[in-house]
């Protein structure tokens, strides 16, 4: 469900006023943050394209130049980049290009990281909150990616969610790079600590990053049964037409592609209301055509007589349906 969202490997969303520019900046991620495959295959393309803003990955911006080695030239950029330079501090487009000139150096001193994560936690700069966003989630991938992480990355990026003193688009990037990392946090402790801001995040419903937590929580490769258990019970929850509408339109799409037959009837009521909004339908419609049965086609037949957006979407998931149904499957 990379708007502005995560420039590389896992972009997820910036807020706006309306909720069609909260759809426009969150994802599907997402939008998924990694590439681990479910039970259930995700709806075609045609089908998510109205999800695809709500969780979606950004484009790894290629760097502009490589700097030379020395210490001094990094040092340049770093200062840039944390807005240190007055002539530059207010000019975001300056601040981008010295990031992308070090975009892709794996070995930044220790020094130099450590002068990134302590500008990532501050609140005291001048851009403006959207752009800052952006280049504090670009930071956040430029530190993911060095092969000597700082080792309190992920502490300073739980300390930023739970302070609540940054803007929601930097909340919903820390909570899109914690999910990234989860698996490879080797100490059970701090482990332990992501995985409870990310309940804690999922839980709040009036939130539209609550749908990255939830996509994020689904990503944990050693989830027990117990925290499956949870994330299907919030995952329902998130579904409620008093969610906050990008995050129930994760959480929709999330039933369906891990199988949550429960949502069931929450797919057919808000299908069957006659409010109408397209990217919750069209998800709702995928999510159907994944969960439903037979006596689902006739509501889904409506929809593909609402004009070609729909009609893809609801065409595709009455085949789905009609060929669980050829092979015997039972709902």
């Amino acid at each position: 469900m990379k708007a502005p969202f995560l420039r590389q490997k896992n972009r997820l969303p910036s807020i706006a006023a309306s909720v069609s520019v909260l759809v426009m900046l969150f994802v599907v991620g997402s939008v998924l943050i990694s590439t681990r495959k479910y039970d259930h295959s995700l709806p075609p393309v045609e089908e998510q394209e109205a999800a695809e803003s709500v969780l979606t990955k950004s484009v790894e911006v290629p760097a502009v130049s490589r700097p030379e080695s020395d210490s001094a030239v990094v040092s340049s950029f770093i200062s840039s980049v944390c807005g240190r330079v007055s002539s530059s501090a207010d000019r975001y487009e300056d601040r981008n290009d010295a990031l992308r000139a070090i975009a892709r150096n794996r070995t930044l001193p220790t020094a130099e990281v450590s002068a990134l994560v302590e500008w990532l936690a501050s609140t005291n700069d001048v851009l403006h909150a959207e752009r800052l966003a952006a280049l504090k989630n670009d930071v956040m991938n430029l530190l993911r990616r060095q092969e000597n992480p700082a080792p309190d990355f992920a502490d300073t990026l739980i300390s930023m969610f739970e302070s609540g003193d940054h803007p929601p688009a930097v909340l919903d990037y820390c909570i899109q790079h914690l999910g990234a990392m989860q698996d490879d946090i080797t100490d059970e402790s701090r482990r332990l600590r992501v995985r409870a801001l990310l309940a804690m995040a999922a839980g709040r419903t009036n939130q539209p990053y609550a749908g990255t937590a939830l996509y994020a929580l689904a990503e944990d490769g050693s989830a027990t049964p117990a925290q499956e258990a949870d994330l299907r019970h919030r995952t329902l929850a998130l579904c409620s037409p008093d969610a906050n509408p990008v995050a129930r339109i994760a959480a929709i799409q999330l039933t369906g592609q891990r199988g949550y037959v429960e949502a069931l009837p929450l797919l057919r009521a808000a299908l069957s209301s006659p409010r109408r909004d397209a990217v919750a339908d069209i998800v709702c419609i995928g999510s159907l055509g994944l969960l439903g049965t037979a006596d689902d086609i006739p509501l889904l037949r409506r929809f593909a007589a609402m004009g070609p957006r729909y009609a893809t979407a609801a065409e595709t998931a009455i085949s789905r349906i009609e060929k669980r149904a050829d092979d015997g499957e039972q709902r």
